[in-house]
């Protein structure tokens, strides 16, 4: 390929990305989807405040049971301990997922600001001029138009690029993990919520009817209450177990959508133009 014509081809790429950021259109889909990612977090969060509730209540419920005619309170909800604190931060995490990608979308609106678009066109036209006009590519004055062509091309479309690389790294690798685990968190939240009123109803009956309902039926009463006792243990033990692995799968997805990702791009951008300065 002649000179002429790699300058040619070199003029419509530069006039691309000036009409690029001047059009914007990379700017609305990346807004697009910073959106979407905000959604996201938001219902992650309010689906760790749901869970933090019915397991605040599941905690303070008891259930009261006569094996061989002596009273014995138990709270079987107490067995949702050891993920209290897992939901806690986790709920932190979505809080902070979200303010994340607040800021980030600040940072997308800046980089579209009109005059970032048209210091970016002078910059163009200044790096083509000093390639038509046949100046030394080792000269002081091809070296600065070049440098300041690529450094605001990269401030002009690095946020767009990261949130279009966000948005296709969650599509290829973390929506069906995401999808997966915010359905089975949620599920989790209805089935503590109607353990918790059974049992409630349960103690209902059992202090409205005590005075109703003969010695056998009290014995027969609370032999069942002992067998739904150990069903709900076991519903709470697989709880625990459902919330650990689906919490820290949504932990993943977003801290590498707010925090790994960015700061992958982050370190790129800091190594082109740590090149480029060169």
């Amino acid at each position: 390929m002649s000179e002429t014509s790699k300058r040619a081809v070199l003029t419509i790429a530069v006039a691309a990305t000036v009409a690029l950021a001047l059009f914007r259109p990379m700017d609305q889909l990346g807004s697009q989807y910073i959106d979407s990612a905000f959604k996201r977090a938001l219902v992650g969060f309010a689906i760790a405040r749901g869970l933090n509730g019915v397991i605040s209540v599941a905690q303070g419920t008891e259930i009261a049971i006569q094996p061989a005619g002596v009273g014995i309170n138990f709270t079987p909800g107490q067995i949702l301990d050891p993920v209290n604190d897992l939901v806690e931060r986790f709920s932190w995490l979505m809080l902070l997922a979200s303010s994340s990608l607040g800021v980030q979308k600040i940072l997308l609106a800046m980089s579209g600001w009109v005059g970032l678009s048209i210091l970016l066109a002078l910059a163009g036209g200044f790096f083509l001029l000093t390639q038509w006009t046949r100046i030394s590519a080792g000269g002081i004055v091809n070296r600065l138009a070049t440098q300041l062509f690529l450094c605001v091309l990269l401030l002009r479309f690095l946020m767009p690029l990261v949130a279009l690389g966000n948005e296709w790294f969650y599509q290829q690798f973390l929506a069906e993990q995401y999808q997966q685990s915010s359905e089975q968190l949620e599920n989790v939240r209805e089935k503590i919520g109607a353990i918790n009123d059974e049992v409630m109803q349960d103690n209902h009956v059992e202090e409205s009817s005590g005075a109703l309902i003969d010695k056998a039926r009290q014995l027969y009463h609370s032999a069942v209450k002992q067998v739904d006792f150990k069903r709900r243990l076991e519903d709470y033990k697989a709880a625990v177990q459902d919330i650990a692995e689906n919490a820290i799968n949504l932990i993943v997805v977003f801290s590498m959508q707010t925090v790994v990702l960015p700061l992958l791009f982050l370190w790129v951008a800091a190594a082109l133009v740590r090149r480029w300065l060169r």
